[in-house]
């Protein structure tokens, strides 16, 4: 009887053995496949970083947005509203998405994130809240979150994207502000698409190279053509130069617009006329290669780029 549980013994004992030689294979296997396993680490950014690069900002928004991005290499003769109207939103989710732009300008290879959708980003502050954001820019906080629906500490983050919103203004680098500031004091004349822009430029009818100065807006013959802000006219007139048929308008704070190549005047010189006022009909008259407006403006007598006011 000894013996035999002697033995029982024994085979329990080596059992017990094979069992904790077996767990300790079987743990150094589990060891070795999870230490094969790809770890999958997102890069860390500095804001600089963020603000400065494109491509890094694109791979950033990948990780926290369920919004597609991607990163255009601007191409010969393209402008922020042309590359806007290409994707279906507005030139402020270009700039809204570029925190690196500090003019309206753009050159051929710059690279500009765009979204796929309209929208902004915002530099998150240390005490921002998804409140206080959405708060900011009316828009439903669960909508921001859900847009951001990778964010899972938004005190650790640098950027968020919030859909369907301009830029703040004070969210936007120096540069832009001021010209941010500078949309109050002037309005589009009409709406269209942007031909030619503010600079030099080799003129289309003579073909030599010389300065534009002013912008040209392509569109039908016979569109409602508006003051850009308050002032009284000065020149209306049918035979203004290459300009043909033209209206001047004095702002009486330095400033004066020009109107050029309209097909038909509605004011006459000396009215005063109001920001968005009806003054004339585009056209095609003096030199001009089709119907578009040209719209100047002008600060005490030297040409301003338009585009500094407008979008």
């Amino acid at each position: 009887m000894k013996n035999i549980v002697f033995r029982w013994i024994i085979i329990l004992l080596c059992l017990a053995v094979a069992l904790f030689i077996v767990q300790i294979r079987v743990n150094s296997i589990i060891k070795k496949n999870l230490n094969s396993v790809i770890k999958v680490e997102f890069p860390q950014y500095t804001k600089e970083e963020l603000v400065k690069d494109s491509e890094k900002r694109q791979k950033y928004l990948l990780t926290r947005t369920n919004v597609k991005f991607e990163v255009h290499k601007v191409k010969m003769k393209e402008n922020l509203w042309g590359i806007a109207k290409q994707h279906g939103y507005s030139v402020h989710t270009v700039i809204g998405c570029n925190p690196q732009m500090k003019t309206y300008h753009v050159n051929v290879n710059d690279k500009l994130l765009l979204p796929e959708t309209g929208g902004c980003l915002y530099p998150v502050s240390p005490n921002d809240t998804w409140a206080t954001i959405a708060e900011k820019y009316d828009i439903d906080e669960e909508t921001l979150k859900n847009t951001n629906c990778r964010v899972t500490d938004l005190s650790k983050e640098i950027f968020v994207f919030v859909p369907g919103k301009k830029p703040a203004v004070d969210t936007l680098n120096e540069s832009m502000q001021e010209k941010y500031a500078l949309r109050d004091m002037f309005r589009s004349p009409l709406a269209g698409r942007l031909s030619s822009t503010f600079g030099t430029r080799r003129h289309p009818i003579t073909g030599k190279v010389s300065k534009h100065g002013g912008i040209d807006i392509a569109v039908k013959s016979g569109s409602l053509v508006a003051a850009a802000a308050d002032g009284v006219v000065i020149v209306a007139s049918t035979d203004v130069g290459h300009y043909g048929t033209a209206v001047f308008i004095d702002h009486r704070n330095g400033y004066v617009t020009h109107y050029g190549h309209l097909s038909k005047i509605l004011v006459r010189v000396g009215q005063k006329v109001k920001m968005g006022q009806i003054i004339a009909r585009s056209g095609s008259t003096g030199r001009s290669t089709g119907p578009h407006l040209h719209f100047t403006v002008k600060k005490n007598g030297v040409g301003v780029d338009p585009l500094k006011f407008l979008w």
